[in-house]
């Protein structure tokens, strides 16, 4: 059973971006992490991955903010 840091780890990933699967492996490609495995994907960090799950995250919203200067900065 997943830690409510875990879950809400796995629904702060999914709205990030929708869980990217080759349909035998239940790990994320994009990122790297867990899924449910079924036909309602969604992240499912386990236990453990708190930390760099966090940090994935830290990442994207700072690559995103960079994304948004740039792009008005050449307009």
């Amino acid at each position: 059973m997943a830690t409510p840091e875990a879950a809400a780890l796995g629904q702060r990933l999914d709205e990030d971006h929708y869980p990217q699967t080759n349909g035998r492996m239940a790990v994320c490609r994009k990122c790297g992490f867990r899924t449910t495995g079924d036909m309602a994907d969604a992240h499912a960090p386990v236990e453990g991955q708190e930390a760099r799950a966090n940090r994935w995250l830290d990442v994207q919203a700072r690559a995103n903010r960079i994304a948004v200067v740039r792009g008005t900065a050449d307009t």
